[in-house]
């Protein structure tokens, strides 16, 4: 077989299998930098029209993990992207959540929280108190 066909068949192999390398390189920094959400509970208003959802956050060695809360609307969807977080505390904790009425809820953890990432002091119409 001549040289030049030898080129031509490792030229013609080294696209598609380089081609391939980056997909797949890609694919693994993805997953590298993905967080993975857990939904841990979910607390109604006292009419039911919202909720306050808990989940735990965890995305990898470089970031530690949290605790966070968001309030949905009832039969809406809740998503780590799009539904607004008003607290988030350092840790996996369980959190007790108490709501006064439809505009007020409490909110604690236990065990308590050491460091506390975001603290909001209300969520739409609603207003949060911490314990």
């Amino acid at each position: 077989m001549s040289r030049r066909r030898w080129i031509g068949i490792i030229a013609a192999l080294a696209i598609p299998v380089g081609f391939l390398c980056v997909v797949v390189i890609d694919g693994v920094m993805h997953q590298f930098g993905a967080c993975r959400v857990v939904r841990q509970s979910a607390f109604a208003s006292p009419s039911g029209s919202k909720l306050v959802v808990v989940v735990w956050k965890s995305c990898g060695a470089s970031v530690p993990d949290s605790t966070q809360a968001s309030i949905v609307a009832r039969g809406r969807t809740f998503s780590p992207e799009s539904t607004p977080t008003f607290v988030s505390v350092r840790g996996h904790l369980d959190a007790v959540v108490v709501w006064s009425s439809e505009r007020a809820v409490r909110i604690g953890f236990v065990p308590g929280a050491d460091q506390i990432d975001k603290r909001d002091q209300r969520a739409g119409d609603v207003a949060i108190s911490y314990e």
